[in-house]
């Protein structure tokens, strides 16, 4: 034990580094929001033509989008759609996307390990919940996007894998559009509804996105995974 006054010294000392650990932790937490929020303002920008200068050499986005659906309904920049960058245009996301039900793909036993090989996923938050040793129905054709029916949540996929249940849809994208550009739309771009209802071919399929020419896509994709490389490695930092 020590003396009374030292007791008391030490209670002090370990109150204001008490004080000081809660400080950094709320800071840690406030900067991790922080990240997120920068995230979601590039993909805003990304998805709204601000985040790299178009090049007037590139070929117009309307003219790809007639070669890959030529009964699309396409809408460029005009007096209704002014907010539209130079060589933009829009369509509905069924237009460039084709769905798969995954019924084909779900695994058999939940009885997952960690040594086992094919992940089982969801468009959820957790996205892996778990990995099967099935090697039957494992879907192949990546990379795609799973999209949760019920909640609109989507994650871009490149590999492999099983899936939990029936309430998703595997999205397909055109070959000649990126598919991260539609993955970067989808991920800021929700339906949440008062009803328990399956959404893709009812509502969010009917969505329009707005669509860059080929290689603007392609450099937009370049400058998000920069910015976003940047932010993972401060959030790996904390």
């Amino acid at each position: 034990m020590p003396p009374l006054s030292e007791q008391k010294r030490i209670i002090a000392e370990l109150e204001y580094c008490f004080d000081l650990i809660s400080t950094i932790e709320q800071s840690q937490s406030d900067l991790q929001d922080t990240i997120k929020q920068a995230k979601s303002k590039i993909l805003d920008l990304a998805i709204h033509g601000k985040l790299v200068p178009q090049d007037p050499n590139d070929e117009p986005a309307s003219e790809l989008l007639k070669r890959i659906n030529p009964k699309a309904e396409i809408t460029c920049d005009n007096g209704h759609y002014p907010q539209l960058p130079d060589g933009w245009c829009k369509c509905r996301l069924e237009d460039i996307v084709e769905y798969e039900q995954p019924q084909a793909y779900i695994v058999n036993s939940t009885d997952y390990d960690d040594r086992y090989l094919t992940p089982v996923l969801t468009a959820g938050k957790s996205f892996v919940i778990g990995y099967t040793n099935e090697t039957e129905g494992i879907y192949q054709n990546t990379p795609c996007i799973i999209f949760d029916d019920f909640t609109t949540d989507s994650k871009l996929v490149d590999f492999p894998f099983k899936v939990k249940s029936s309430a998703m849809k595997i999205l397909k994208v055109a070959d000649d559009i990126e598919i991260e550009y539609v993955a970067m739309f989808m991920n800021i771009t929700r339906l949440i509804g008062d009803t328990h209802k399956r959404y893709w071919i009812s509502e969010y399929s009917k969505l329009c996105i707005p669509i860059p020419p080929k290689d603007e896509q392609k450099r937009i994709i370049n400058a998000a995974n920069a910015m976003f490389e940047k932010l993972d490695a401060i959030m790996e930092s904390l």
